[in-house]
């Protein structure tokens, strides 16, 4: 995977985006990480769903620039240690929308552009920013939505501690037919369940 995303960045296009991410990166050193795993967790899903090789390389490219809207939040928004006010989470709330606009502009990318507006679209329509429901939401954002939790929850933040995966695995199973597709949710959950499996079984390998 980090192969394949160095390759990425060597293309025009998408390195024009990679050096938002990067300016990103440096307001809120949260972000590189969390779209780096969003590739790799919605990958996982994608090859347990059978998806062709242009899909991947798709979903690939979207997971690791979906934040990209994040360049247009301000720096204190970004790095508050503790929870937003209603009028701060409202702006933060832009930045898919915000990102499909910068995504839009670039020429070769617009097979993305779901994964960047979508990915924070829920399974029952109160998501954002369409607010859209079920199968219309585009398979990209409901894919990058699953991933894109997952993150969220295990990863470590300056004002909490991320879950383990057996807890975060257990959010995503209650969250199925609500803040979830099910199929989407259903394929990570078998992706990540065999992973977990592997890492316990490694674990447990005399040294």
């Amino acid at each position: 995977t980090q192969r394949a995303n160095r390759e990425l960045r060597s293309e025009d296009s998408f390195g024009i985006l990679d050096a938002m991410i990067t300016a990103v990166d440096n307001k809120d050193r949260y972000t590189r990480h969390h779209s780096e795993d969003v590739a790799e967790y919605a990958l996982w899903t994608a090859e347990e769903l059978g998806s062709s090789e242009e899909t991947l390389r798709i979903i690939r490219i979207g997971g690791l620039l979906h934040d990209v809207g994040k360049i247009a939040v301000p720096d204190e928004i970004l790095r508050k240690p503790g929870r937003l006010t209603e009028e701060e989470y409202s702006i933060l709330q832009r930045h898919p929308a915000m990102g499909a606009l910068i995504v839009g502009a670039i020429p070769g990318m617009e097979s993305i552009l779901d994964a960047v507006r979508s990915h924070h679209e829920r399974w029952d329509g109160k998501g954002y920013p369409d607010a859209t429901q079920g199968e219309d939401t585009p398979f990209l954002g409901r894919i990058m939505a699953v991933a894109d939790a997952f993150s969220a929850m295990t990863t470590d933040r300056p004002y909490r501690k991320g879950m383990d995966w057996e807890t975060a695995l257990s959010e995503i199973r209650a969250g199925i037919g609500t803040q979830f597709d099910p199929v989407m949710a259903d394929a990570f959950l078998r992706a990540a369940q065999t992973r977990l499996a592997q890492h316990s079984y490694q674990k447990a390998l005399p040294r």
